[in-house]
């Protein structure tokens, strides 16, 4: 039998240390649940991607969220407020293994101690129970590398880059079969199968199935061992949501 998956026999990132990668992740949010008021609103982050070394099996990256941006076509409440909760993740060191899985954060006190900081002067003008009670869950998260690194995983963070994908790709072991949770979709569970596949570059085909949505799809895009686009598209009856990742250079 013959092992190569669609002339794909393995595939690994090959990080240059020293190198600065810069990348626009977008979650694009499109609201039908009122025909008559659609609403779209995407946020935006600008990042810088960085190999820095290696610490036994690991290869050490830096991550670091240069802007934030929001577009809408209605008002955003709150827009400073979800700006600086999201350079909550920023500045992020982290361990990732040889299938490009985030396995470790090596500079959790960091990230805890300035999100104390700037949980402290957002509370001067942010109150109620709902607001401190946020606050409290993103610092859980802060201080629980477990749970960091399965929100920092997520499609709407850098699961697009740090997918876990890559490997040796066997005939009979396809297509790749993972559980994968949608917290913008009331934390549905969701069977995706992953097909990869070398054409004009290296390509990662993606499909999903759950009773609770109605389309789930999207491809991995490679060329030269670096990741040039992703997408995942997701949607239900309510909403349509867009994880979308470019490289800029």
């Amino acid at each position: 039998m013959i092992s190569i998956v669609h002339g794909l026999k393995e595939y690994h990132l090959e990080p240059k240390v020293g190198a600065r990668y810069s990348y626009r992740f977008e979650t694009i949010v499109d609201d039908f649940s009122n025909e008559r008021s659609p609403v779209q609103k995407s946020y935006i982050r600008e990042v810088q991607i960085m190999p820095i070394g290696r610490e036994g099996y690991l290869d050490i990256y830096q991550i670091f969220t240069a802007k934030i941006s929001i577009k809408s076509n209605v008002a955003v409440a709150d827009e400073y407020l979800i700006k600086q909760i999201g350079y909550a993740f920023d500045e992020i060191e982290a361990g990732v293994d040889y299938t490009g899985k985030i396995v470790r954060i090596f500079n959790m006190k960091e990230l805890s101690s300035r999100w104390d900081k700037t949980s402290r002067e957002l509370a001067v003008e942010y109150e109620g129970s709902f607001i401190q009670s946020y606050f409290g869950e993103i610092s859980m998260i802060l201080n629980d590398e477990t749970r960091l690194i399965e929100f920092l995983s997520t499609y709407k963070m850098f699961g697009l880059y740090f997918h876990g994908l890559f490997g040796n790709y066997l005939l009979w072991e396809m297509p790749i079969v993972r559980r994968k949770t949608i917290e913008d979709f009331k934390n549905s569970e969701v069977e995706e199968q992953i097909h990869p596949e070398k054409k004009d570059g290296v390509r990662y085909k993606i499909r999903g199935r759950s009773s609770n949505v109605d389309k789930y799809e999207g491809e991995l895009l490679y060329n030269d061992y670096q990741l040039q686009e992703a997408l995942i598209e997701i949607e239900d009856n309510m909403q349509s949501v867009k994880y979308a990742t470019l490289f800029l250079g």
